[in-house]
């Protein structure tokens, strides 16, 4: 009993912190939590949306939320989340809308990444770069990783 109310506490938690997450995020997830359409989010919209959410993650219909439906719940967000991100990716790279990724398409969006990139390791500007601004481009990048965000140096 004690593990069934854990996971529902953390159910519960899990969805509320979604509800929240999915605001902070771009308008698709607003979309999904603003049901009427009008624009704004009620608190009776967002009570809506977690008790959605918990009824899904009740795959069979307890009204408890085991363990096993709550990881399977996070699997489900990861995967629609990630689904949601290859599309956009997709969309940025499909440059006339067409559906397809044409070579010219694909082309342009790395030829402007590589080039910010060379420009960056390119420090005198001649076009090239030397082994010297290599060498420095790697010395930068091992000095970043050693740096802030809980990261150890390698």
């Amino acid at each position: 009993m004690k593990k069934i109310m854990t996971a529902s506490v953390c159910t519960l938690s899990l969805i509320g912190g979604l509800t929240l997450t999915a605001l902070a995020q771009k308008a698709p997830a607003l979309e999904r939590v603003d049901t009427d359409g009008d624009g704004n989010i009620t608190i009776s919209e967002l009570e809506a949306q977690k008790a959605e959410r918990f009824t899904k993650a009740d795959t069979n219909g307890d009204n408890l939320v085991s363990f096993d439906e709550f990881e399977a719940q996070i699997e489900a967000e990861k995967a629609r989340r990630e689904a949601e991100r290859r599309q956009r990716r997709f969309e940025r790279l499909d440059a006339n809308s067409d559906g397809f990724v044409t070579a010219e398409e694909h082309a342009a969006v790395g030829d402007n990444r590589v080039e910010r990139r060379f420009q960056r390791v390119d420090t005198n500007g001649d076009g090239m770069i030397s082994e010297e601004e290599r060498e420095a481009a790697k010395a930068k990048m091992r000095d970043r990783r050693g740096q802030g965000r809980g990261r150890r140096a390698r």
